[in-house]
């Protein structure tokens, strides 16, 4: 995490490892946490073009910083984040409860998609193992890949993936995780499609990329709400910051959200 916002940046650690996911929905909603949701949709049409790009139906997507799985829940059913904050959070929600096998059938029963597998890398490992219990990942890397690289066990599951996605981690994770696990899947050339949440720069990953043989582009129209400002003095922060690196803010300054970019990376000719 950039210096500048240790201390100001909103931290939602707490509700990151726990067994379930209760305490992780009710921290993000107080704060209209948004991304997932709003990513979906420029998900959708990026595997699309993919599938048409490289001939593929049934597609591996690593995601990392995947918490509890809700890349893989909304991008694997017809559920919105709304429809699985109400599941979770209503006192009579289907989620609401700490049966495991509750939550399993909800998603069942939702129709959880096949012809896409998710493989999860995030280091809180209980919210890892729970969206693996479920079913909404195939695997899940829980190794901090900050400090530590992959196992050949971990190098095995990253392997054949056709895109890397991430919808909050950048500023949490750098180019060290990004590096080590794309170097995993390197042989199949997968393609990266990524929110960062400003004002964190994204250079470095995209540097990392090119070394693969990867372009990278910062695609304007997919920039998306993230979430609320926490706090006055964050938003201060993420300004001043956004300012000093000449980042547009206008979004910021009017909403009372902090937005993120859109980047996407595929080797050249392919993406869009």
């Amino acid at each position: 995490m950039h210096s500048s916002l240790q201390g100001t940046k909103h931290d939602f650690t707490a509700a990151y490892n726990c067994s379930w996911p209760h305490s992780y929905f009710r921290a993000h909603l107080a704060l209209d946490y948004v991304i997932p949701d709003r990513a979906k949709p420029v998900f959708e049409r990026i595997f699309a073009d993919y599938r048409r790009i490289r001939g593929k139906t049934r597609l591996k997507i690593i995601d990392v910083g995947c918490s509890y799985g809700v890349n893989a829940a909304l991008l694997r059913t017809d559920l919105d984040l709304d429809e699985l904050y109400a599941a979770y959070l209503e006192p009579s929600g289907s989620l609401s409860g700490r049966q495991e096998i509750e939550h399993a059938d909800f998603f069942r029963n939702r129709g959880l998609r096949d012809d896409i597998q998710f493989v999860g890398v995030d280091p809180s490992f209980r919210a890892v193992r729970y969206a693996q219990r479920l079913g909404l990942l195939e695997a899940g890397i829980t190794t901090d890949l900050e400090t530590r690289d992959l196992t050949v066990e971990e190098y095995g599951a990253l392997a054949d993936a056709d895109i890397l996605i991430s919808t909050g981690c950048v500023g949490y994770a750098s180019e060290l995780t990004f590096g080590r696990v794309y170097h995993a899947s390197a042989t199949s050339r997968p393609w990266v499609v990524t929110f960062a949440m400003h004002p964190f720069s994204y250079d470095g990953i995209a540097a990392v990329l090119r070394d693969f043989g990867l372009e990278t582009k910062l695609i304007d129209r997919f920039r998306q709400r993230q979430r609320r400002f926490s706090t006055p003095a964050e938003r201060e922060t993420i300004l001043n910051a956004m300012a000093k690196l000449g980042m547009e803010d206008r979004l910021e300054r009017t909403t009372g959200y902090v937005y993120a970019s859109c980047y996407i990376s595929a080797p050249p000719g392919e993406a869009l």
